[in-house]
């Protein structure tokens, strides 16, 4: 997997705490992790954002990324908060390998759709069950492709305001925006992004620039791909486990091995 992801690593958490609503991502992960024991094992696990929390529960809590500014942010959270149970590996979540076996592997937020072909989410899924104990759980997440939102994506989008939030640090605002462009044939998206920060007069103080590349995934698409590398999915439609059903834009997978 060649790194695609490119995110200011100083943005991410308040981007996902006060810019974006809450996704309930963090307890639903943090109850499984309470249930399943240590240890535990995150792919794509960032800055930290769901990792943290579930440390602090005293798990025994891994974490891989292939992004070190992100690890970076993580490994000062960790510190700071005193935590001896994280541990930090920058790697690909394709080329993995740890001497421990798991009690929970889990993959969220999207970062299973940084790998952009059915060659690499094989090896990853194949990594998972190789790492997971017999009785253990993986759990994963991805976005329901809208056909509406893909369809006006073929064509050329001028930038689409996301949302304005503070900087904590310095009481600015900030205005994240965004463009998307989609490959129908490779089921690709290339996102862009872009931040304001703005002072009160509205003159621009910083600007800053991001960019990834994902591969959308549909449902039975999933759970087909599951199944082939050994997994028995159930597959829900929001972090509270409601039906699949489209609307809600995600699919969340718990799967064990077969």
């Amino acid at each position: 997997m060649e790194p695609n992801f490119h995110y200011p690593a100083e943005y991410y958490d308040e981007d996902y705490s006060l810019g974006m609503p809450n996704r309930g991502d963090i307890e639903f992960y943090k109850k499984y992790a309470i249930q399943a024991g240590a240890p535990v094992l995150e792919l794509g696990c960032g800055t930290g954002r769901i990792l943290i929390p579930i440390a602090q529960e005293g798990i025994e809590s891994h974490g891989l990324d292939m992004s070190r500014e992100m690890l970076g942010v993580c490994e000062t959270k960790a510190r700071t908060l005193k935590l001896q149970n994280v541990h930090l590996k920058c790697s690909s979540m394709d080329e993995f390998d740890y001497p421990e076996r798991f009690s929970l592997i889990y993959i969220p937020f999207r970062s299973f759709q940084h790998l952009l072909t059915a060659e690499e989410q094989i090896r990853c899924l194949s990594l998972v069950r190789k790492h997971l104990k017999d009785e253990g759980l993986f759990i994963m997440d991805v976005f329901a492709p809208n056909i509406n939102k893909l369809a006006r994506y073929v064509q050329k989008q001028d930038w689409e305001k996301e949302f304005s939030r503070k900087n904590e640090g310095t009481e600015s605002a900030i205005t994240r925006y965004y463009q998307a462009r989609a490959d129908l044939a490779t089921q690709t998206l290339q996102v862009t992004m872009k931040w304001e920060e703005r002072e009160e007069d509205g003159s621009v103080i910083a600007r800053k620039m991001g960019e990834f590349k994902l591969r959308y995934i549909f449902r039975y698409e999933l759970e087909h791909l599951l199944v082939r590398c050994g997994f028995e999915p159930e597959i829900y439609g929001h972090f509270d486990q409601r039906p699949y059903d489209y609307i809600s834009g995600e699919i969340v997978a718990i799967c064990r091995k077969k």
